[in-house]
């Protein structure tokens, strides 16, 4: 354990939980500052109100105070007692409680996306690596070209019909046994959405892993495995994909939040009840809170799941655990 815990590597991680905590607090003030730009306040979307019920609603929120008391009073709400508050829009209910019921819909959506996009796109990147020049790295760029061109909301839209609307509506399958076009509470559900949400990952890797498998074919100890007769499968798994996986480590965990983050457009097409659809509210509404929370959430996600990246790579590379 002393061996693993050098002084280099504590230090290290104490720099990233440093950077981590002021990178939150930079989110969080910009967040503020952004929200107050934008012309109007929470209480301007609403029906016209008397003055004097508008003036018991700014004292009730504390939007009748100074900006810098404003702010203060937020951020120690959030950073010292861990509460963003109650949405402007909905009658107590609380930006904790928002976040507790819907998340787990995004996270369901965005760990499927990782787990079946990650083992796709590697497949295919070391596939492509293998066979360059060939028809299936052909194939396998011709499938990132369109994952990058193509926007993820057209694309929901796209597997929504061919996947569910028509095979419900020209091929009359029962509708409990096959995909639902909106609707969530079973495992089916998550499987479109996800589905439509892993391409973007299966695009990264694909990528990233063939680029990597290249990279690492002309090395050095792979051209000393060769001339000492190792088998191509040997020098495959053993010098190329050992070597070559090593960086996606580091690509893993922001790959996990931008695929949870990113499902918000692919929440609202088939109706998951996630956090996609509160966040979109939450801007057209100008619901400080809501906003304020779920961006502060999300970052700090974010920043959690690059900390714990960060850590898992200094432990796996000796030049980072004792420099």
């Amino acid at each position: 354990m002393t061996h693993i815990l050098s002084w280099g590597f504590v230090r290290y991680v104490g720099q990233r939980l440093a950077m981590a905590v002021l990178t939150l607090w930079a989110l969080a003030s910009l967040t503020f500052v952004f929200m107050r730009a934008v012309p109007g306040d929470p209480l301007t979307r609403t029906k016209e109100i008397p003055a004097a019920v508008r003036a018991n609603l700014e004292a009730k929120y504390g939007l009748n105070k100074p900006l810098f008391e404003q702010y203060t009073i937020q951020m120690r709400r959030m950073f010292l007692h861990g509460d963003f508050g109650e949405s402007f829009r909905t009658v107590d209910r609380s930006v904790n409680r928002m976040i507790i019921e819907n998340f787990p819909a995004s996270a369901a959506i965005g760990i499927y996306a990782l787990v079946f996009g990650t083992t796709i796109g590697l497949t295919l990147g070391i596939l492509a690596a293998l066979y360059r020049n060939t028809l299936i790295d052909r194939a396998a760029m011709v499938l990132c070209v369109i994952g990058i061109a193509i926007p993820s909301a057209l694309i929901a839209y796209v597997v929504q019909y061919l996947f569910a609307v028509f095979p419900l509506t020209h091929f009359h399958i029962d509708g409990g046994h096959w995909f639902r076009p909106v609707g969530w509470g079973q495992f089916r559900d998550v499987i479109l959405p996800g589905t439509t949400l892993s391409l973007s990952i299966i695009t990264l890797m694909t990528r990233y892993m063939r680029s990597q498998m290249v990279d690492v074919a002309f090395a050095e100890f792979v051209r000393t495995a060769k001339a000492k007769g190792a088998s191509t499968p040997r020098i495959v798994v053993l010098h190329q994909l050992r070597n070559a996986i090593l960086p996606v480590v580091s690509l893993l965990g922001p790959i996990f939040v931008s695929a949870i983050s990113g499902s918000l457009l692919i929440e609202n097409v088939f109706g998951v009840p996630g956090l996609g659809a509160a966040y979109f509210n939450s801007i057209s509404n100008n619901d400080y809170n809501v906003l304020m929370g779920l961006t502060v959430f999300y970052g700090g996600f974010f920043i959690v799941i690059n900390l714990i990246t960060d850590v898992v790579y200094g432990l796996i590379d000796p030049r980072i655990r004792f420099g």
